[in-house]
């Protein structure tokens, strides 16, 4: 990212501005290990023989399906209700006084009303719209909701990036993966608001300092009250463990970072202090202001090609958002994970540094 002056020290940067230099920051230790593995090596960037080819990252989100296990403004056999929901900054200072309920901003979600349903597909659509989960006014089990992206095949993940909107960011969760198509899920990383709910929601393990490529941490990093609305969370998959500064001879690692399907677990809504406890529970006036909102999830990631391809394309016209590794090192299959016909002469392996692996082709002796 090129910019023509720097920015005063101080200086506010844009919203755009700041996820442009979070992502960055998030792909930097992949994109230092390449260019210093490369240079050791000095290899051109033409060269095929010698060192792993990747394809570029992209926003995997684009073109995902996403659900969400419950949505404001609906019931769950699809009927459209009226949810009126409230914003925990309280009301504008100006605007309609008809939308000011107590003190509190207030609208109402319904699905049945373009302009006031919040449908899941808004936390993908690149807009300001959001997704919004039902207030736990209608129901103290909407505490618990989960968001799903399928992905549709094998991606490496390296960042997911989420933008929440009219609401605090969640005091509970658990970012999940799955690498079998939804079939099964397990934790990528914990989110909680103290130390104590990390080892009494998942385990002391949780809270230790990273020595492993695949361990499965707690943060309370992202899980305060403020803000009270358009608060972010960050994860990086790669960053701070030990292969992320070597990936492509980081096996574990490499595997951690899989997923075909990403779900986001919400269990608990943030809320303040003592709200939640005793009479508040059954207080519409409170319950009303607490639900989950999403306006951008983003996940950088890439195609799976064993280091056999620096591209990966769609090239089946009847599925559009499937991508195909652009095989070379006359490797074959959708990750290129096998050696094409007529060149078996080695066993397949997947492209490193320092060895493209390249699959020889056949040799026929003659037997007079």
């Amino acid at each position: 990212m090129m910019v023509s002056e720097p920015a005063p020290l101080g200086a506010a940067l844009s919203p755009a501005l700041r996820t442009q230099t979070r992502v960055a920051l998030l792909l930097w230790p992949l994109l230092v290990t390449y260019s210093h593995l490369v240079s050791a090596q000095e290899l051109s960037a033409s060269s095929v023989n010698g060192y792993s080819l990747h394809p570029p990252y992209f926003n995997l989100a684009e073109g995902t399906k996403i659900s969400a296990t419950a949505t404001c403004g609906e019931e769950d056999t699809g009927r459209t209700v009226q949810d009126l929901y409230c914003k925990l900054v309280g009301g504008p200072v100006s605007g309609d006084p008809s939308q000011t309920i107590q003190g509190q901003y207030c609208d109402i979600c319904s699905q049945g009303e373009s302009d006031r349903a919040h449908p899941i597909t808004n936390a993908i659509d690149g807009t300001e719209r959001w997704w919004q989960s039902p207030p736990l006014s209608r129901n103290t089990e909407y505490n618990e909701v989960n968001v799903t992206l399928d992905l549709g095949q094998l991606f490496h993940v390296a960042y997911v990036l989420i933008k929440f909107a009219n609401s605090p960011r969640p005091d509970l969760w658990v970012l999940e993966r799955s690498v079998d198509f939804g079939q099964n899920y397990q934790p990528w990383q914990y989110f909680a608001s103290s130390k104590r709910d990390c080892i009494e929601r998942f385990g002391q393990r949780t809270i230790e300092r990273i020595s492993n490529d695949n361990d499965v941490v707690c943060t309370t990093e992202y899980s305060r009250i403020v803000p009270l609305e358009n608060g972010e969370i960050v994860v990086s998959l790669v960053n701070g463990r030990p292969g992320a500064m070597n990936f492509s001879y980081s096996p574990i690692l490499k595997d951690f970072t899989k997923a075909t399907n990403i779900r986001l677990r919400f269990l608990r809504t943030n809320t303040l202090l003592g709200h939640l406890m005793g009479k508040a529970l059954r207080d519409p006036t409170v319950t009303r202001r607490y639900y989950y909102s999403i306006k951008d999830i983003s996940i950088g990631g890439r195609c799976v090609c064993n280091g056999h391809a620096e591209a990966c394309n769609a090239k089946e016209p009847n599925n559009p958002y499937k991508l195909l590794c652009e095989c070379q090192h006359n490797t074959c299959g959708l990750s290129c994970g096998q050696c094409c016909s007529g060149y078996n002469q080695l066993p397949w392996k997947p492209a490193t540094t320092y060895n493209a692996n390249e699959c020889e082709q056949n040799s026929f002796r003659s037997s007079g």
